[in-house]
Protein backbone atom coordinates (compact mmCIF):
# COMPACT_ATOMS: atom_id res chain seq x y z
CA UNK A 1 0.00 0.00 0.00
CA UNK A 2 1.11 3.64 -0.64
CA UNK A 3 0.38 6.41 0.58
CA UNK A 4 -0.11 9.86 -0.85
CA UNK A 5 -0.95 13.02 1.95
CA UNK A 6 -3.18 15.49 0.78
CA UNK A 7 -3.53 19.04 0.98
CA UNK A 8 -6.18 21.04 -0.21
CA UNK A 9 -6.53 24.52 -0.62
CA UNK A 10 -9.86 26.06 -1.02
CA UNK A 11 -12.52 24.40 1.09
CA UNK A 12 -15.82 26.16 -1.16
CA UNK A 13 -18.15 23.78 -3.26
CA UNK A 14 -15.79 22.68 -5.91
CA UNK A 15 -13.04 21.78 -2.69
CA UNK A 16 -16.11 19.99 -1.28
CA UNK A 17 -16.27 17.71 -4.89
CA UNK A 18 -12.48 17.22 -5.35
CA UNK A 19 -12.18 15.80 -1.53
CA UNK A 20 -15.06 13.76 -2.03
CA UNK A 21 -13.45 12.60 -4.81
CA UNK A 22 -10.05 11.69 -2.86
CA UNK A 23 -12.51 10.13 -0.08
CA UNK A 24 -14.08 7.90 -2.28
CA UNK A 25 -10.26 6.24 -3.88
CA UNK A 26 -10.16 3.46 -1.35
CA UNK A 27 -14.19 2.08 -1.44
CA UNK A 28 -13.70 2.06 -5.33
CA UNK A 29 -10.13 1.32 -6.14
CA UNK A 30 -8.77 -0.54 -2.87
CA UNK A 31 -5.08 0.07 -0.75
CA UNK A 32 -3.26 0.33 -3.78
CA UNK A 33 -2.76 3.60 -3.53
CA UNK A 34 -4.36 5.39 -0.46
CA UNK A 35 -5.40 9.36 0.15
CA UNK A 36 -4.00 10.69 3.37
CA UNK A 37 -6.26 13.43 4.52
CA UNK A 38 -3.52 15.67 5.69
CA UNK A 39 -4.18 19.64 5.49
CA UNK A 40 -6.80 22.01 4.31
CA UNK A 41 -7.08 25.38 4.51
CA UNK A 42 -9.48 28.39 3.42
CA UNK A 43 -9.73 31.70 4.72
CA UNK A 44 -12.65 31.84 5.75
CA UNK A 45 -12.01 29.59 9.22
CA UNK A 46 -15.17 27.70 9.35
CA UNK A 47 -14.91 26.04 6.04
CA UNK A 48 -11.50 25.11 6.97
CA UNK A 49 -13.10 23.89 10.10
CA UNK A 50 -15.96 22.41 8.49
CA UNK A 51 -13.98 20.36 6.03
CA UNK A 52 -11.82 19.07 8.39
CA UNK A 53 -14.50 17.41 10.40
CA UNK A 54 -16.55 16.48 6.94
CA UNK A 55 -13.25 14.63 5.32
CA UNK A 56 -10.92 13.74 8.86
CA UNK A 57 -8.19 16.46 7.56
CA UNK A 58 -5.68 16.32 10.38
CA UNK A 59 -5.22 20.26 10.39
CA UNK A 60 -7.35 23.11 9.37
CA UNK A 61 -5.40 26.24 8.23
CA UNK A 62 -6.47 30.09 6.96
CA UNK A 63 -3.31 30.79 5.32
CA UNK A 64 -2.69 28.64 2.26
CA UNK A 65 1.38 28.91 2.49
CA UNK A 66 0.80 26.60 5.61
CA UNK A 67 -0.68 23.99 3.61
CA UNK A 68 2.36 24.46 0.71
CA UNK A 69 4.65 24.78 3.35
CA UNK A 70 3.96 21.69 5.43
CA UNK A 71 6.64 18.77 5.30
CA UNK A 72 3.72 16.36 5.50
CA UNK A 73 2.24 17.03 2.43
CA UNK A 74 2.98 15.17 -0.93
CA UNK A 75 0.49 16.36 -3.37
CA UNK A 76 -1.33 20.62 -3.29
CA UNK A 77 -4.94 20.29 -4.70
CA UNK A 78 -6.08 24.28 -5.44
CA UNK A 79 -9.71 24.70 -5.98
CA UNK A 80 -9.54 28.53 -4.99
CA UNK A 81 -10.80 31.42 -7.59
CA UNK A 82 -8.47 31.87 -10.53
CA UNK A 83 -6.72 35.26 -10.03
CA UNK A 84 -4.63 32.93 -6.70
CA UNK A 85 -3.52 29.84 -8.91
CA UNK A 86 -0.55 31.14 -10.39
CA UNK A 87 1.40 32.24 -6.67
CA UNK A 88 0.25 29.40 -4.94
CA UNK A 89 0.99 26.67 -7.78
CA UNK A 90 4.43 28.12 -8.35
CA UNK A 91 4.83 28.12 -4.44
CA UNK A 92 3.86 24.84 -4.31
CA UNK A 93 6.01 23.69 -7.09
CA UNK A 94 9.26 25.13 -5.64
CA UNK A 95 8.33 23.24 -2.11
CA UNK A 96 8.73 19.91 -4.39
CA UNK A 97 4.82 19.31 -4.05
CA UNK A 98 2.76 17.60 -6.74
CA UNK A 99 -0.36 19.64 -8.02
CA UNK A 100 -4.08 19.11 -8.89
CA UNK A 101 -5.29 22.93 -10.45
CA UNK A 102 -8.64 24.06 -10.94
CA UNK A 103 -9.04 25.32 -14.44
CA UNK A 104 -8.72 27.53 -15.78
CA UNK A 105 -4.88 27.21 -14.80
CA UNK A 106 -4.61 31.20 -14.03
CA UNK A 107 -6.00 34.09 -15.70
CA UNK A 108 -3.70 34.79 -18.47
CA UNK A 109 -1.83 32.67 -21.17
CA UNK A 110 1.17 34.21 -19.43
CA UNK A 111 0.99 33.50 -15.77
CA UNK A 112 0.11 29.87 -17.37
CA UNK A 113 3.37 29.63 -19.30
CA UNK A 114 4.80 30.59 -15.79
CA UNK A 115 3.23 27.69 -13.62
CA UNK A 116 4.45 25.28 -16.69
CA UNK A 117 7.82 26.12 -16.63
CA UNK A 118 8.00 26.22 -12.70
CA UNK A 119 6.30 22.47 -12.61
CA UNK A 120 8.53 21.47 -15.08
CA UNK A 121 11.98 22.55 -13.49
CA UNK A 122 10.72 20.91 -10.13
CA UNK A 123 10.38 18.01 -11.57
CA UNK A 124 6.69 17.54 -9.54
CA UNK A 125 3.83 15.69 -11.28
CA UNK A 126 0.55 17.87 -12.23
CA UNK A 127 -3.39 17.57 -13.42
CA UNK A 128 -5.71 20.28 -14.34
CA UNK A 129 -9.47 19.63 -13.46
CA UNK A 130 -10.79 18.72 -17.25
CA UNK A 131 -13.56 16.59 -15.19
CA UNK A 132 -15.31 15.57 -18.01
CA UNK A 133 -12.39 13.92 -19.99
CA UNK A 134 -12.97 11.40 -16.95
CA UNK A 135 -16.72 10.02 -18.07
CA UNK A 136 -16.42 6.23 -18.75
CA UNK A 137 -18.52 6.96 -21.80
CA UNK A 138 -15.68 9.38 -23.07
CA UNK A 139 -13.41 6.48 -23.21
CA UNK A 140 -15.67 4.31 -25.36
CA UNK A 141 -16.26 7.34 -27.41
CA UNK A 142 -12.71 7.76 -28.02
CA UNK A 143 -12.61 3.94 -28.67
CA UNK A 144 -15.00 3.91 -31.50
CA UNK A 145 -13.82 7.35 -33.35
CA UNK A 146 -10.03 5.94 -33.45
CA UNK A 147 -11.21 2.41 -34.71
CA UNK A 148 -12.97 4.18 -37.68
CA UNK A 149 -16.18 3.44 -36.76
CA UNK A 150 -17.61 6.97 -37.56
CA UNK A 151 -15.07 6.95 -40.89
CA UNK A 152 -13.60 9.94 -41.79
CA UNK A 153 -14.25 12.57 -39.27
CA UNK A 154 -16.02 15.55 -40.38
CA UNK A 155 -16.62 18.02 -38.03
CA UNK A 156 -16.33 18.77 -33.94
CA UNK A 157 -19.32 20.69 -32.29
CA UNK A 158 -19.86 21.54 -29.07
CA UNK A 159 -21.40 23.76 -25.86
CA UNK A 160 -21.30 24.45 -22.29
CA UNK A 161 -23.84 26.02 -21.32
CA UNK A 162 -24.64 27.20 -17.60
CA UNK A 163 -27.49 29.31 -15.75
CA UNK A 164 -25.47 30.60 -12.45
CA UNK A 165 -25.81 34.26 -14.24
CA UNK A 166 -29.20 33.93 -15.59
CA UNK A 167 -30.54 36.60 -13.76
CA UNK A 168 -29.11 39.98 -14.39
CA UNK A 169 -30.08 40.89 -10.61
CA UNK A 170 -28.03 38.68 -8.68
CA UNK A 171 -25.06 40.18 -7.17
CA UNK A 172 -21.09 40.15 -8.41
CA UNK A 173 -18.98 37.52 -7.84
CA UNK A 174 -15.48 37.58 -8.37
CA UNK A 175 -16.28 35.79 -11.96
CA UNK A 176 -17.25 38.75 -12.94
CA UNK A 177 -14.34 40.95 -12.53
CA UNK A 178 -11.34 40.23 -15.12
CA UNK A 179 -8.91 40.96 -12.66
CA UNK A 180 -9.62 37.97 -10.63
CA UNK A 181 -11.67 35.74 -13.49
CA UNK A 182 -9.43 36.25 -16.84
CA UNK A 183 -12.31 35.91 -18.69
CA UNK A 184 -15.75 34.39 -18.63
CA UNK A 185 -17.70 32.05 -19.76
CA UNK A 186 -14.19 31.59 -21.88
CA UNK A 187 -12.48 30.42 -19.21
CA UNK A 188 -14.64 28.62 -17.12
CA UNK A 189 -16.56 26.62 -19.73
CA UNK A 190 -15.32 26.67 -23.14
CA UNK A 191 -11.89 25.32 -21.69
CA UNK A 192 -13.48 22.20 -21.06
CA UNK A 193 -14.70 22.30 -25.08
CA UNK A 194 -11.13 22.32 -25.91
CA UNK A 195 -9.89 19.73 -23.66
CA UNK A 196 -12.67 17.36 -24.95
CA UNK A 197 -12.10 18.32 -28.66
CA UNK A 198 -8.16 17.27 -28.02
CA UNK A 199 -9.56 14.13 -26.44
CA UNK A 200 -12.10 13.03 -29.01
CA UNK A 201 -10.41 14.08 -32.41
CA UNK A 202 -7.09 14.97 -31.57
CA UNK A 203 -6.04 12.01 -33.38
CA UNK A 204 -8.39 12.51 -36.23
CA UNK A 205 -8.92 16.05 -36.67
CA UNK A 206 -5.41 17.01 -34.91
CA UNK A 207 -5.48 20.13 -32.75
CA UNK A 208 -7.06 23.23 -32.96
CA UNK A 209 -4.92 25.65 -35.08
CA UNK A 210 -7.15 28.72 -35.70
CA UNK A 211 -10.43 30.22 -34.10
CA UNK A 212 -12.08 32.92 -35.00
CA UNK A 213 -14.59 34.18 -31.75
CA UNK A 214 -17.33 36.78 -30.69
CA UNK A 215 -18.18 37.48 -27.33
CA UNK A 216 -20.76 39.59 -25.69
CA UNK A 217 -21.65 40.71 -22.16
CA UNK A 218 -25.75 40.68 -21.99
CA UNK A 219 -25.78 42.15 -18.62
CA UNK A 220 -22.90 44.63 -18.20
CA UNK A 221 -23.70 45.84 -14.67
CA UNK A 222 -24.80 44.04 -12.18
CA UNK A 223 -25.22 44.99 -7.87
CA UNK A 224 -21.98 45.33 -6.40
CA UNK A 225 -23.69 43.20 -3.50
CA UNK A 226 -27.41 42.91 -2.86
CA UNK A 227 -29.70 45.89 -3.06
CA UNK A 228 -26.03 47.76 -3.73
CA UNK A 229 -25.14 49.64 -6.42
CA UNK A 230 -24.75 48.76 -9.95
CA UNK A 231 -20.93 47.96 -11.16
CA UNK A 232 -19.71 47.49 -14.40
CA UNK A 233 -18.82 43.72 -15.19
CA UNK A 234 -16.00 43.32 -17.80
CA UNK A 235 -16.07 39.23 -18.15
CA UNK A 236 -17.93 37.89 -20.80
CA UNK A 237 -21.63 36.05 -20.36
CA UNK A 238 -21.17 34.49 -23.66
CA UNK A 239 -18.65 32.98 -26.72
CA UNK A 240 -19.03 31.62 -29.78
CA UNK A 241 -16.41 30.47 -32.30
CA UNK A 242 -15.25 28.52 -35.46
CA UNK A 243 -12.51 26.52 -35.34
CA UNK A 244 -9.85 25.19 -37.96
CA UNK A 245 -7.99 21.72 -37.40
CA UNK A 246 -4.86 20.78 -38.19
CA UNK A 247 -5.88 18.79 -41.11
CA UNK A 248 -8.03 21.37 -42.31
CA UNK A 249 -11.43 20.55 -41.18
CA UNK A 250 -13.85 23.04 -39.38
CA UNK A 251 -16.00 23.18 -35.79
CA UNK A 252 -17.64 25.10 -34.10
CA UNK A 253 -17.96 26.10 -29.66
CA UNK A 254 -20.08 28.25 -27.57
CA UNK A 255 -20.57 29.10 -24.30
CA UNK A 256 -22.36 30.74 -21.72
CA UNK A 257 -22.85 31.62 -18.09
CA UNK A 258 -26.64 33.10 -18.47
CA UNK A 259 -28.71 30.40 -20.20
CA UNK A 260 -31.73 30.32 -18.36
CA UNK A 261 -33.03 26.71 -17.25
CA UNK A 262 -29.76 24.97 -18.23
CA UNK A 263 -27.78 25.40 -15.12
CA UNK A 264 -25.04 22.28 -16.81
CA UNK A 265 -25.31 21.81 -20.33
CA UNK A 266 -22.65 20.46 -21.65
CA UNK A 267 -23.07 18.27 -24.94
CA UNK A 268 -20.63 17.55 -28.40
CA UNK A 269 -21.38 15.81 -31.61
CA UNK A 270 -19.01 14.13 -33.45
CA UNK A 271 -20.51 13.64 -37.30
CA UNK A 272 -18.11 11.32 -39.54
CA UNK A 273 -18.69 9.61 -42.95
CA UNK A 274 -20.03 6.70 -41.72
CA UNK A 275 -21.98 7.94 -38.15
CA UNK A 276 -22.31 10.82 -35.72
CA UNK A 277 -22.02 10.58 -31.78
CA UNK A 278 -23.61 12.90 -29.51
CA UNK A 279 -23.05 13.24 -25.32
CA UNK A 280 -24.89 15.37 -22.72
CA UNK A 281 -23.30 15.87 -19.49
CA UNK A 282 -27.03 15.92 -18.11
CA UNK A 283 -27.44 12.74 -19.11
CA UNK A 284 -24.00 11.37 -17.85
CA UNK A 285 -23.96 7.64 -18.69
CA UNK A 286 -25.60 7.83 -22.55
CA UNK A 287 -23.70 8.11 -25.36
CA UNK A 288 -25.83 8.43 -28.88
CA UNK A 289 -24.72 6.66 -31.67
CA UNK A 290 -26.28 6.89 -35.12
CA UNK A 291 -24.20 4.67 -38.27
CA UNK A 292 -25.31 5.76 -41.65
CA UNK A 293 -25.65 4.00 -44.64
CA UNK A 294 -28.97 2.42 -43.51
CA UNK A 295 -31.94 3.40 -44.61
CA UNK A 296 -34.18 0.75 -42.52
CA UNK A 297 -32.26 1.31 -39.36
CA UNK A 298 -31.96 5.38 -39.54
CA UNK A 299 -31.83 7.23 -36.36
CA UNK A 300 -29.51 7.21 -33.13
CA UNK A 301 -29.67 4.80 -30.26
CA UNK A 302 -28.31 4.75 -26.93
CA UNK A 303 -24.87 3.02 -25.23
CA UNK A 304 -25.26 2.85 -21.55
CA UNK A 305 -22.06 3.37 -19.69
CA UNK A 306 -21.24 0.21 -18.28
CA UNK A 307 -18.50 -2.07 -16.96
CA UNK A 308 -16.67 -2.76 -19.92
CA UNK A 309 -16.26 1.47 -20.26
CA UNK A 310 -13.29 3.40 -19.07
CA UNK A 311 -13.12 2.86 -15.37
CA UNK A 312 -17.20 2.54 -14.59
CA UNK A 313 -16.66 -0.58 -12.68
CA UNK A 314 -14.42 0.45 -9.99
CA UNK A 315 -17.74 2.22 -8.86
CA UNK A 316 -20.58 0.04 -10.29
CA UNK A 317 -20.67 -3.62 -10.86
CA UNK A 318 -23.81 -4.08 -12.49
CA UNK A 319 -24.49 -2.39 -16.05
CA UNK A 320 -27.57 0.36 -15.98
CA UNK A 321 -27.03 1.77 -12.82
CA UNK A 322 -24.70 4.39 -14.14
CA UNK A 323 -22.36 6.52 -11.86
CA UNK A 324 -22.28 10.02 -10.56
CA UNK A 325 -20.54 13.09 -11.07
CA UNK A 326 -18.85 12.40 -7.73
CA UNK A 327 -17.81 9.32 -8.93
CA UNK A 328 -16.17 10.19 -12.13
CA UNK A 329 -14.57 12.66 -9.43
CA UNK A 330 -12.96 9.80 -7.99
CA UNK A 331 -11.59 8.54 -11.12
CA UNK A 332 -9.76 11.47 -11.51
CA UNK A 333 -8.56 12.07 -7.74
CA UNK A 334 -7.14 8.18 -8.85
CA UNK A 335 -5.30 9.33 -11.93
CA UNK A 336 -3.05 11.61 -9.87
CA UNK A 337 -2.64 9.58 -6.72
CA UNK A 338 -1.70 6.65 -8.84
CA UNK A 339 1.00 8.88 -10.63
CA UNK A 340 2.23 10.19 -7.66
CA UNK A 341 2.80 6.72 -6.09
CA UNK A 342 4.43 5.60 -9.58
CA UNK A 343 6.23 8.45 -10.39
CA UNK A 344 4.34 8.34 -13.65
CA UNK A 345 2.62 11.51 -15.75
CA UNK A 346 -0.73 12.21 -16.53
CA UNK A 347 -2.49 12.93 -19.61
CA UNK A 348 -3.85 16.35 -18.61
CA UNK A 349 -1.53 17.95 -16.64
CA UNK A 350 -0.25 21.26 -16.46
CA UNK A 351 2.15 21.70 -19.29
CA UNK A 352 -1.02 20.20 -21.06
CA UNK A 353 -3.39 22.60 -19.14
CA UNK A 354 -0.92 25.47 -20.41
CA UNK A 355 -2.06 24.41 -23.71
CA UNK A 356 -5.35 24.64 -23.71
CA UNK A 357 -4.48 28.54 -22.38
CA UNK A 358 -3.24 28.96 -25.49
CA UNK A 359 -6.27 28.12 -28.02
CA UNK A 360 -8.37 30.05 -25.28
CA UNK A 361 -5.46 32.90 -25.61
CA UNK A 362 -6.71 32.57 -29.08
CA UNK A 363 -9.92 32.67 -28.74
CA UNK A 364 -9.52 35.93 -26.19
CA UNK A 365 -7.60 37.78 -28.83
CA UNK A 366 -10.00 37.02 -31.67
CA UNK A 367 -13.09 38.40 -29.98
CA UNK A 368 -11.43 41.46 -29.02
CA UNK A 369 -9.71 42.29 -32.70
CA UNK A 370 -12.42 40.84 -34.36
CA UNK A 371 -10.19 38.36 -36.46
CA UNK A 372 -9.62 35.02 -37.21
CA UNK A 373 -6.35 34.15 -35.17
CA UNK A 374 -3.80 31.44 -35.14
CA UNK A 375 -3.15 29.59 -31.72
CA UNK A 376 0.64 29.97 -32.53
CA UNK A 377 0.49 33.63 -32.13
CA UNK A 378 -0.32 32.72 -28.39
CA UNK A 379 3.05 32.17 -26.60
Amino acid sequence: MKEVRIGLIGAGWMGTFFASGFYNVRKAYGTEVVPIFEAVADPVKAAAEKAKDTFGFKKAYTDWRDVVNDPAVDLVVITTPNYTHTEIAIAAAAAGKHIVCEKPLSICVEDSRRIAEATKKAGVLSLVDFIYRRCPVQAHAKQLIDSGALGEIVTFRAEFDASYCADPAKPMTWRQYSRYAGTGALGDLTSHLVSLSDMLVGGTLGKITAVCAVWDTAYPQRPEKPGGKLVDVDTDDQIYILLKYENGRIGQMSSSRISAEKPCTLTYEVQGSKGVLQYDVQRLNELRYAKTGDPKNAGFTTIDANTAHGEYAHFSQLNGLGISYADVMGIQAHAILKAVADGTPVDIDIAYGYEVERVCGAMEKSAREGRWVRVDEIV
